[in-house]
C-alpha cells in the first residue's frame, strides 16, 4: 500500500487537523522566521509530493537568506538594505505560516485526491 493510500484510508479527525494546521501557521510566528521551514518540511513528509518539497527549499532559500543578511547588515541600516531585511522577515514569518495553513490537508481536500467526493 503506498503512502497516498494509507492516508486515504484513514479517518480524518477535524479537531486533530485543525490543531495541527493551527500549530504549523504559528510556528514561524513564534519562532519569528527562525523555523520557517519547518511548515513545509511537515507537508512534504506527510504528503510525498514533488511540489512540497520544492515549496521546503524555497523556504530553506529564504531562511539562509534572511541568516546571511541579519549577519551582514549593521544595527542602523537604512534604505533598501532595511527593505531586503523587512522583505525577508515577512517572507520567513508570514509567507511560512500561511503556507502551513493552507497547505495543510484537511478532509475535503483527503476526500477530493482519493476520489471518494464523486
Amino acid at each position: 500500500m503506498n503512502p497516498a493510500e494509507n492516508a486515504a484510508s484513514r479517518p480524518i479527525r477535524p479537531y486533530r487537523t485543525l490543531a495541527a494546521r493551527a500549530g504549523l501557521a504559528l510556528l514561524p510566528f513564534v519562532t519569528l522566521g527562525l523555523l520557517c521551514p519547518v511548515p513545509s518540511l511537515v507537508v512534504a513528509v506527510k504528503r510525498h509530493r514533488a511540489a512540497d518539497w520544492v515549496a521546503f527549499a524555497i523556504f530553506c532559500a529564504v531562511w539562509v537568506s534572511w541568516v546571511v543578511q541579519l549577519a551582514t547588515t549593521p544595527d542602523d541600516t537604512h534604505g533598501t538594505r532595511f527593505a531586503a531585511d523587512v522583505l525577508l522577515i515577512g517572507l520567513s514569518t508570514a509567507g511560512a505560516a500561511v503556507h502551513g495553513w493552507l497547505a495543510w490537508p484537511t478532509a475535503r481536500n483527503v476526500a477530493r485526491e482519493s476520489g471518494a467526493g464523486e
